[in-house]
């Protein structure tokens, strides 16, 4: 194989069936490292291939991930892991500690999206800082492209000034508590979620919260004009969520020119410093005030950030070194 690097990308069994942010950075991991010269497959059980690759990367740290991590490594590959996980000393209690540990202790490297990250996987886990690398998340350059407005809106009917949200539909993404926020002194905009359902109850107390002002349009293809479209129209994008490591795409949507409203739990302001507007996710009053907030900032200094220093030809470069280093 010369110096050609191969690496095979892996995540628990259901990953794909719903999208989340963890499925969308893979994706995106995969796309540009061949342009690096870099050729990343995805794991297929039916053709695994395992002699073909030098590196075993696997997404997440759900159950599954640790057996088939363990086994690619006795087979002499090289292990990185990507927790995309948010734990503090006052959530380690909801979390399979040692199932993650376990994992974890397995890794050649352990890449992270914040330093902040790495931090408190060291701290928690009790393992050398320098087994964690960070690699930031990223958007794609078609973000950077202006779209028209009226295309989102015409082909979903809607005519309201709208707050955008790109996420799937369960408590963690908090849209309930926004939902309730934003129609207190907002009742004449609408609530746009782009993204798949997870979780059905929740859905329902949110239609329910929010009446004909939710509007569902279901997952829209990535990076596409549609969902720039979307971008492009809403009064500015939101993901209150109750963390954040940090939300891709809240850098698509400041690479996009957006005003963006952001959870102030997770990494955010690693990647964002003040050029956002933040929220506390657990309190109404944070949230209602953050809209005021959104609703006149200037996305100037967002749209730099993003544009400058996350977009993922810019970061890619990193991960190809941090696989070469590991042979």
């Amino acid at each position: 194989m010369g110096t050609q690097t191969n690496v095979l990308y892996y995540t628990y069994p259901w990953a794909m069936d719903i999208r989340g942010g963890g499925e969308r950075q893979l994706l995106a991991y995969a796309n540009h490292l061949q342009k690096l010269g870099i050729q990343a497959h995805k794991y297929d059980m039916w053709h695994p291939n395992l002699n073909d690759y030098q590196v075993f990367h696997t997404f997440s740290v759900m159950a599954g991930t640790v057996e088939m991590s363990d086994y690619a490594k006795k087979r002499g590959l090289k292990l990185v892991v990507s927790p995309n996980l948010w734990i503090t000393p006052e959530t380690k209690s909801n979390y399979p500690l040692s199932l993650i540990w376990n994992l974890l202790e397995l890794a050649d490297k352990v890449v992270v999206n914040s330093n902040m990250e790495g931090d408190m996987l060291s701290k928690i886990f009790g393992m050398p800082r320098a087994k964690f690398h960070t690699i930031y998340n990223g958007a794609e350059t078609e973000f950077l492209v202006p779209a028209d407005p009226h295309i989102f809106r015409s082909m979903f009917n809607i005519e309201n000034q709208f707050v955008l949200n790109i996420a799937n539909i369960e408590p963690r993404k908090n849209q309930l508590l926004f939902i309730e926020a934003l129609l207190v002194n907002h009742p004449e905009m609408d609530f746009v979620i782009v993204g798949e359902v997870r979780d059905h109850q929740y859905e329902q107390e949110c239609r329910q919260a929010a009446g004909e002002h939710l509007k569902i349009v279901g997952p829209l293809p990535y990076a596409s004009e549609l969902i720039r479209s979307a971008l492009a129209g809403c009064s500015f994008f939101a993901m209150p969520s109750l963390l954040e490591t940090p939300s891709i795409a809240a850098l698509e949507a400041a690479a996009s020119g957006v005003r963006v409203l952001l959870t102030q739990e997770g990494s955010t302001r690693e990647y964002f410093g003040d050029a956002v507007t933040y929220v506390d996710p657990t309190s109404m009053r944070s949230i209602q005030s953050g809209i005021e907030g959104a609703l006149v900032s200037l996305p100037d200094h967002s749209i730099w950030v993003a544009r400058h220093n996350y977009l993922w030809p810019t970061i890619m470069p990193n991960l190809a070194k941090l696989y070469k280093s590991l042979l």
